[in-house]
């Protein structure tokens, strides 16, 4: 599998972010987050049953939701758009204006008002879109931090492990991307934020990521970028199992397009 650039997008206004390259597992919940209950899209025919008052497709219990979490990771499935919530009750409250809000949300990949529902109680909206994109809501953008570390690092484990010979039993592990950088990194999120495995290069034993802000312009995320438009560099030092952040402040869209 070769290199994947990653690519994070954060809309503060209605709170989703737009990614490529960040996965989700059950990993990244707390148990306090994790949904309870879930509607679904569509899913394979293993999972799920059919709620006969609302005819939607659902998953009811934690018990439910991480089997179909954990394997759609594990089997690299595509995972169905879904939306959680706590009580089948109140589910069942929803009215028929509502429901087709959903639906709509499902089909159309946003939301006629909020995405967070009253009635649902919900935390989450996650919908698959085009070209390896997902798009998730997150009701505290806090909760995207889990999944932003694990899925760094482990584009980064593949990345040294990619060239081992495969005699060697003894594969690279890669340190957890500190909460502290990831801090530092979020206001970034708000202008389109490419990480840059493509173009990752090593002196000695430290890899360096370049970073770029791309805004929506998703053609940037696979085109090879030159290195005076880096606005930092994520720097993994492999002898310490360390990680550490070189930035610089590029101020918008329009002065890498200046200089392209």
């Amino acid at each position: 599998m070769g290199r994947l650039n990653l690519y994070v997008h954060y809309d503060s206004v209605t709170n989703h972010f737009m990614t490529r390259g960040i996965t989700m597992t059950v990993k990244d919940f707390s148990q306090q987050y994790l949904p309870q209950n879930i509607i679904l899209a569509n899913a394979p025919e293993e999972f799920g049953r059919f709620d006969v008052q609302t005819d939607f497709k659902i998953l009811r219990g934690q018990g439910e939701v991480f089997d179909y979490i954990d394997l759609c990771h594990k089997e690299q499935r595509r995972m169905s758009n879904w939306i959680d919530f706590d009580s089948i009750e109140m589910m069942h409250q929803l009215t028929p204006y509502e429901i087709s809000e959903l639906l709509y949300l499902f089909h159309a990949n946003k939301a006629l008002r909020s995405p967070f529902f009253y009635k649902l109680q919900n935390n989450y909206v996650y919908l698959t879109m085009p070209n390896g994109l997902t798009k998730t809501y997150y009701r505290h953008m806090v909760h995207f931090y889990p999944r932003f570390q694990r899925s760094i690092s482990e584009h980064m484990e593949e990345m040294l492990n990619e060239n081992a010979h495969w005699l060697m039993r003894r594969k690279h592990k890669v340190s957890p991307l500190p909460l502290e950088i990831v801090e530092r990194l979020s206001p970034l999120f708000m202008n389109g934020l490419k990480i840059d495995f493509k173009q990752a290069y090593a002196i000695h034993n430290d890899w360096y990521l370049p970073l770029y802000i791309i805004e929506d312009e998703l053609t940037h995320l696979t085109r090879m970028l030159p290195k005076e438009l880096q606005i930092g560099e994520l720097i993994y030092q492999e002898n310490l199992s360390s990680w550490n952040l070189k930035n610089k402040i590029i101020s918008s869209k329009d002065d890498m397009e200046e200089q392209l």
